[in-house]
Parts: structure tokens; C-alpha cells; sequence
């Protein structure tokens, strides 16, 4: 069992990583730096499991493939231990096809990077904080809210002052907090509901609560369901604001009742959650997206080519794929040095967004030199015309002898999408055997493979 501490966190946040490797589990470890907060290292999910039990901890960081489980079972049973526990998975590319990490975890593909992965530990336990604290707040908010209920009820002779501390403690809230009567109806809303969607304040109330929810009287009866079950805490929804803007929120509802068990009002109290929104979806894209040529990277590629090829068959139309690399790319670099040789890649990927077309067309690149293009509703013909065009874009910058070769692969029926590559990526490479500075393209026509030279 290895433990260390670090500075980057507080002293109550403990780790707790599993990873079979000891290598990569010192890697993990090491890159958070030295400090004031604990990690254990465990090799199995049973271990792991069994420390949760006993032990309180902040973070689980744990390898997606586990010699006694998959890290997905051991994060599900993990949060039914701790709802609130902070999640970050490892995985190396050909381990995650298929798997869908739950909701508010991280996934950071393997190699790691010590940076991101500090900087992502950093994020996943503040927004557990955040959380935590949220629904601390929100459930102190409903106290008093009850309590303040409760005594308009009790005492009617001190309804108008109860009714205005009441708003002037609701009005200090920047959250949005509206109450319903039995009818749907809003019969009360503070200044933070006005300011979060657009309306004056005052202005709300008389309105229907479905009316500013998204999904409207289809959502509110999910609610309505749940609620029947007890309040209901941290539900992810969007209100709809006076200019149709989708607003997420994290919202926790409750009933207040009469002794007999009529419903008074049901009370919403909804936090607006846009910046952690963007957070999520800046972290997302920076994951899926190659650094050096803007395109996406090979794990965004195979999710998206899976995609295109179950709708080109549902849909029962054509779907087209180039796969090329950089001629002579290596004596370029050795030549010129390394800074030089990113330009070439960089031109690469500036050419093919020029000559694709916006949200049909997709390219990526594939790894080194290689770059990969989906070209969604595109036969052969068009396919060509579309290599054709980068091939000889790229050739007129005059890298040098620096010349692209292209494996053109077009798929009318259910191939799999590693045999579509593979595929193209056999005509690349004749294209290449070829003398490079060209386009090859398979022809299934005759069930042999059949090539056709293009070059010009």
C-alpha cells in the first residue's frame, strides 16, 4: 500500500487510486505533487471496495480494465457507498469502445498527463465541494422556508411580518426560488428567479411553473412522480428564460402539506449551473481534439465513424472515407527541424477543414503524419473530387517534395468500421508503394480489390 501526501488539496480530501500497474499507480500518485492531503494505492476492485466501506475518501481515480472487475462496476458501487464521491477513469484508447462513463466523472485517456490529470483532480473535487455545500445551503434554505410556513399557518395575525422577512431573506438568495400552489400555478418567485431568466420579478407570478421548465407539463409530471416518493435533491433540469435561452440548473424540490395531507405549495430552488456547463464542455472538447492541427483526434474519430456508418445504413446512403499522410514527411522534418515540420502538419489540417464541407464533413487526424476524413452522404465520385482537392491544395504550398498520398475507400453496405479502415488504409499505403502524390481507390464491385490510380 503506497500513501503520500500534497499541498494542492485540504487535509480532509483523501484519495483513493486503483491500478493494477505499480508503475502507473506511482505516476498517478507522484504528479500531484508533496503535501497536505493522503492517497492509498489498491490493485483490485474487491480491495478497493472493502477500504470504501471503512474508509471515507474525497476522489477515486481507478484503471477502466481491473484484473477482478471493470472500473465502471466499481464506480456504480462505489457511489451507492458515497453519492458524492469524485470520480476520474484511465483508460488507454483500445479499452474504451463502447464504454459510457456515468454521469459528473471524468474519463482521461491513457498515456497520462501528469498536468491534466492534477489540474482535472483539482476540478473534480472542487465541484464535489461545491456540491456538497450546495445542497447544505439549499437544504438550510428549506428549513427556513418551512418554518416560515409554518408560522403563517400558526399565526395569522402575524402574516404580513413573517411574509416580509420571508421575502427579504429569499430576495438575498442569487439562486432562483419559486413556489407553486396545488394548480401549477406561481405564487411566488424572488428577485434571483427575475434576474436568472429575464423577467421582472412580480411578473411571474400568475404564470404556470411549466412554462419556464424545459419539457414543460411532460417534465412536470416527472416530477410530480418523484416527488411522490419524498422531496426530491440535485435534479439537473433547464428553465426556459424570457428570451427562450435553455438555463441548466442543479434544482431540489419539496412539498409542504396539510396535517391531512393535502398538498400547500411546492416549493423549487434552483441553482444556475452555465459556467460549470461550459467548464464540462470546454473539458470535453480539449479531450477529443488534436492540439497541434485543431482537427478532432483518433479516439473522437472512431466514436464519430461508428456514428456515420449506423446512420448511412439506417438512412441507406453512401458514406465515403479518405485516409492519407504526408509524402516524404520524415526528410522534411530531419531537414528542417521539428518546429518546421509541425507547419507542414498544421497546413494538413488547415487544408482539409477548407475543403470539406461545415457539419457534414469531419476530419481528423489520425496519428503522426496521418489524417483521416468522413464524408458522410458521398459516393465514390464525389469522394474522389473531395481527394482530389486536398491533394492538390496542399501539393501548390510547396513543402519541399513534401506530397500527399490518399486511400479512398467508399461503403454502401454494413462493413465494420475497422474494416473500412483498413481498407483505406491499404489503398494509402499502394498510393504510396506508387510513387506517392496520388489518390487509390478500392472498388468493391467485384468482391477482389481493384485499384485505380489518380494523380495528376
Amino acid at each position: 500500500m503506497f500513501k503520500g501526501t500534497g499541498e494542492r488539496f485540504a487535509v480532509k480530501d483523501a484519495i483513493l487510486v486503483v491500478e493494477p500497474e505499480g508503475v502507473a499507480a506511482e505516476m498517478v500518485c507522484s504528479c500531484c505533487g508533496g503535501g497536505d492531503f493522503s492517497w492509498v494505492w489498491l490493485k483490485t476492485a474487491a480491495e478497493a471496495l472493502a477500504k470504501l466501506e471503512r474508509s471515507r475518501f474525497s476522489l477515486l481515480i481507478t484503471e477502466l480494465a481491473l484484473s477482478d472487475s471493470s472500473g465502471m462496476d466499481l464506480v456504480r458501487r462505489a457511489r451507492t457507498l458515497d453519492p458524492d464521491l469524485a470520480v476520474i477513469v484511465t483508460a488507454s484508447a483500445m479499452d474504451t469502445p463502447g464504454v459510457t462513463v456515468p454521469e459528473a466523472c471524468q474519463f482521461l485517456p491513457k498515456p497520462l498527463r501528469p498536468d491534466l490529470l492534477a489540474f482535472h483532480m483539482g476540478k473534480a473535487l472542487e465541484r464535489r465541494g461545491m456540491l456538497i455545500e450546495n445542497r447544505r445551503q439549499q437544504a438550510l434554505l428549506e428549513e427556513r422556508v418551512v418554518e416560515a410556513t409554518a408560522d403563517l399557518m400558526r399565526a395569522n395575525a402575524e402574516l404580513r411580518k413573517t411574509r416580509d422577512y420571508l421575502e427579504n431573506l429569499l430576495d438575498t438568495s442569487l439562486d432562483t426560488v419559486i413556489t407553486t400552489d396545488p394548480g401549477h400555478t406561481i405564487n411566488y418567485a424572488n428577485r434571483g428567479a427575475g434576474e436568472t431568466l429575464g423577467y421582472l420579478w412580480f411578473s411571474l407570478v400568475g404564470r404556470q411553473v411549466s412554462d419556464i421548465i424545459e419539457g414543460g407539463v411532460t417534465e412536470l409530471g416527472e416530477i410530480a412522480a418523484l416527488l411522490a416518493n419524498g422531496p426530491i435533491r440535485n435534479r439537473e433540469m433547464r428553465l426556459v428564460a424570457a428570451n427562450q435561452r435553455r438555463i441548466p440548473v442543479i434544482t431540489s424540490i419539496s412539498r409542504l402539506a396539510d396535517p391531512e395531507g393535502r398538498v400547500l405549495t411546492t416549493l423549487f430552488i434552483c441553482k444556475d449551473i452555465t459556467q460549470q456547463k461550459e467548464l464540462e464542455e470546454e473539458l470535453k472538447n480539449l479531450s477529443i481534439m488534436d492540439s497541434l492541427t485543431g482537427l478532432h483526434n483518433q479516439r473522437h474519430f472512431f466514436e464519430r465513424l461508428d456514428m456515420e456508418m449506423e446512420r448511412a445504413l439506417r438512412q441507406n446512403y453512401p458514406i465515403s472515407l479518405l485516409l492519407f499522410d504526408v509524402d516524404n514527411f520524415k526528410s522534411y522534418n530531419d531537414n528542417h527541424g521539428h518546429l518546421e515540420g509541425d507547419k507542414v502538419l498544421v497546413a494538413a489540417g488547415r487544408v482539409v477543414r477548407e475543403c470539406i464541407r461545415d457539419h457534414v464533413d469531419s476530419g481528423y487526424r489520425y496519428g503522426g503524419d496521418e489524417f483521416v476524413v468522413i464524408l458522410p452522404e458521398t459516393d465514390e465520385i464525389q469522394a474522389r473530387l473531395v481527394a482530389e482537392r486536398i491533394r492538390s491544395v496542399f501539393e501548390a504550398l510547396r513543402f519541399d517534395n513534401c506530397t500527399l498520398s490518399v486511400g479512398l475507400m467508399t461503403c454502401h453496405g454494413t462493413a465494420s468500421s475497422r474494416e473500412f479502415v483498413r481498407l483505406a488504409d491499404l489503398m494509402m499505403y499502394d498510393a504510396k508503394r506508387s510513387g506517392g502524390n496520388r489518390v487509390y481507390v478500392h472498388d468493391p464491385g467485384t468482391g477482389e480489390m481493384k485499384l485505380e490510380r489518380s494523380e495528376t
